[in-house]
């Protein structure tokens, strides 16, 4: 039996909209943090680079099922447009990453939250918990984003 589980959650929200106005949404979430979500999100800075270019950095603060959260993130895997993903520096980057995929489906376009973590199976049962709290906050931060692209609050 393997050591290590994987668990992938995935959210998709569909979104009157361009991809390129998603980016924008991303790019600008220094200003979009808070509105995202206002309940939990506490700050959001890029720390170095360009935002959305490879190998930028930043700092966020939010509270997810009670708990602070820091995050000290790098931006990798980019295709403008498409695809980003937030990863952790060495070593916690073997156990979590966090993937976005922009989609155009005709009129609209899919926005795709993806987090994938790597854990030793005995927590399981521990991390099944807070990873249904993260599934909440995340499939709320997609349906937030959806009412602020769509309503033209952003």
């Amino acid at each position: 039996m393997a050591l290590m589980g994987t668990w992938v959650q995935k959210d998709t929200v569909e979104i009157a909209t361009t991809p390129e106005k998603i980016w924008d949404f991303c790019a600008n979430m220094e200003t979009n943090y808070k509105k995202w979500h206002p309940e939990d999100h506490i700050l959001f800075k890029w720390t170095k680079g360009e935002p959305m270019t490879e190998g930028a950095k930043i700092y966020g603060e939010e509270i997810v099922g009670g708990k602070l959260l820091k995050l000290s993130l790098t931006c990798r895997d980019l295709v403008p447009y498409r695809k980003y993903s937030f990863k952790y520096s060495f070593p916690r980057s073997l156990f979590v990453r966090y993937d976005y995929l922009i989609e155009p489906r005709g009129d609209k376009t899919a926005f795709t939250a993806i987090t994938v973590l790597h854990f030793p199976r005995f927590v399981r049962k521990q991390v099944g918990q807070a990873l249904e709290v993260g599934a909440k906050h995340v499939r709320e931060e997609g349906e937030n984003m959806k009412r602020l692209i769509e309503s033209g609050a952003v």
